[in-house]
Formats: structure tokens, C-alpha cells, sequence
């Protein structure tokens, strides 16, 4: 099992989500990246991530709306 800490990062945006994913493990964090809400909703039911990252304007759905999920 790993100490370290897991991010997953939900962002439909291309350019921020290879930033975070390349910039979080260099920091010592596992990164998990979802561009839909339903993919990041996967990824948190599999996974069970210690931080998410959601980004608000999301194509399939609007981030408040995966908070009250």
C-alpha cells in the first residue's frame, strides 16, 4: 500500500489537466485524471482519491452537481 497522497483531478480542459498531472507527482502525489464528470465520478467510486480537483464547467455536467452526487 502506498503512503502517498492521491489527487484525482477532474478538468475537461487539456492543456491544465497534462499540467497537474505532470507537475502534482514530482511533488510526491498519485494523480488520477478524468476529462468528464462521469469518468471522475468512476474514478472516485474505484478508487477512492484523498483530494479532488473539479473543475466547475465540466461538458456532461456542471461540477456543483457532482459535489451533491
Amino acid at each position: 500500500m502506498s503512503d502517498r497522497c492521491t489527487i484525482l483531478v477532474i478538468e475537461d480542459d487539456k492543456y491544465i489537466a497534462n499540467f497537474l498531472a505532470v507537475s502534482l507527482p514530482k511533488h510526491g502525489y498519485t494523480v488520477l485524471v478524468a476529462d468528464t464528470a462521469a469518468n471522475g465520478l468512476f474514478y472516485y467510486t474505484s478508487h477512492h482519491p484523498d483530494i479532488i480537483l473539479l473543475d466547475l464547467g465540466l461538458p456532461d455536467r456542471d461540477g456543483l452537481e457532482v459535489i451533491r452526487d
